[in-house]
Formats: structure tokens, C-alpha cells, sequence
């Protein structure tokens, strides 16, 4: 298990390892590779990001995040909440939707083209 620290700025998981810990000021929490479960002290939902899925951190609560796959994530410090990060993690989030459902049409166009469905 990897313990977060005020430190850290990117972050390689293996498969089914766990990273913990708390921060002092919002993150921008970016998943660059893989895919995780990220759980957080006061949330009462867990998330489960992909590869170019973003979620901003709360201060101060504890956050358990668990690699599936092997994975690479990127913490960015946020003293408070903007437009312009607001923003940022719309477009992150958006952006990963399209890719999945475009991701979904490609393989469907594929298989009635080869004699599928």
C-alpha cells in the first residue's frame, strides 16, 4: 500500500494496489493510464475512472484508491474550486464519454461489416 503524501504529483499503481491518504488543499485527481476505484471519506458514492477521467479531490478527507489494471495518475494541487478547473474536469469527463461511446460504434460497425449483427 502507498501512503499519498503533500508530495506526490504522479502516481504508478500495479494492478491491485492500494494508494491512501489525505491533502491539505483540493486535487485535480487525472487518471493518465488504467483504470481505478477511488473511494472518499465523506462522499457517499465510489468512483471508478478510466484513462483521461478527472475527479477533484475534497481537503482534508480520506481517500483510498485502488488500481484494477496497472495505472498511472496525475495529482494536481487546487487551493479552491474554479471556473476554469470546473471546466477543465467537464471537458476531461466528456471527452472519456465520447471516446467509450464512439469506442462502442466503432466495434459494432466492425462486426456487421464482417458479417456480424
Amino acid at each position: 500500500m502507498t501512503k499519498l503524501t503533500q508530495q506526490h504529483h504522479h502516481l504508478h499503481l500495479g494492478s491491485g494496489t492500494l494508494a491512501t491518504g489525505k491533502f491539505e488543499r483540493s486535487r485535480l485527481l487525472l487518471v493518465r493510464r488504467g483504470h481505478v476505484w477511488i473511494t472518499q471519506e465523506g462522499r457517499t458514492e465510489d468512483f471508478w475512472l478510466s484513462a483521461g477521467d478527472a475527479l477533484i479531490l475534497q481537503p482534508g478527507k480520506m481517500v483510498v484508491i485502488e488500481a484494477a489494471i496497472a495505472s498511472e495518475i496525475y495529482l494536481e494541487h487546487r487551493s479552491e474550486l474554479t471556473l476554469q478547473l470546473w471546466l477543465k474536469t467537464r471537458c476531461l469527463a466528456m471527452r472519456a464519454a465520447l471516446r467509450k461511446r464512439l469506442g462502442r460504434f466503432v466495434r459494432f460497425g466492425q462486426t456487421a461489416r464482417q458479417g456480424g449483427y
